[in-house]
């Protein structure tokens, strides 16, 4: 019988999320959905606010990705902590119900992958506001590109503006004969 009221509980939990955080009609369908089976059954807010937490762990690679995951806690997961055992410099922990795990994953991987996607832009606009590229290097024009490098090369130009360029001196002068 536990066993079930805990399964209930679970999904009424989903419900919550979905009711607090989904989209358009999914927004009220859920809230609906949910104050008839908590009421069905008996529930209140407090019994799905007080759902057992787990330790959950993330792998974390580098500061980019350490701000990103921080900023999903503080945004979705009012309370929560992210927390770094001593000596290790990629494994975090957080505490979590097992909903908010799910949603906190999926987060996490989308907000990476498009990071992860936009770096790849920026580095070609920071080469190409440097002109870091062969003198003599082979030239691409754009009618030339797919739908999606066009895509990608018309976003690097437009962050081109917003970056400065690099000033590099030469660290070693040309000497003169005498």
């Amino acid at each position: 019988m536990m066993k079930i009221k805990d399964d209930l509980l679970k999904k009424l939990e989903n419900l919550k999320e979905l009711s607090v955080r989904g989209v358009n009609g999914e927004k009220e369908n859920a809230t609906l959905l949910l104050n008839k089976l908590m009421k069905k059954y008996g529930f209140s807010e407090e019994d799905l606010e007080q759902s057992q937490t787990n330790v959950v762990w993330v792998t974390l690679k580098n500061k980019a990705e350490r701000k990103i995951c921080s900023q999903i806690v503080y945004a979705y997961f009012d309370g929560t902590g992210i927390y770094k055992p001593r000596g290790n410099r990629t494994k975090f922990w957080l505490e979590l119900t097992p909903a908010q795990e799910i949603e906190f994953k999926y987060l996490l991987s989308t907000y990476l992958d498009a990071f992860y996607k936009e770096q790849e832009i920026f580095i070609s606009a920071f080469i190409q506001k440097n002109q870091i590229f062969p003198k003599d290097g082979e030239v691409t024009y754009i009618d030339d590109l797919s739908d999606e490098e066009r895509t990608k090369t018309r976003k690097m130009f437009m962050m081109l503006d917003g970056l400065e360029r690099v000033q590099i001196r030469k660290a070693i002068g040309e000497q003169k004969s005498n």
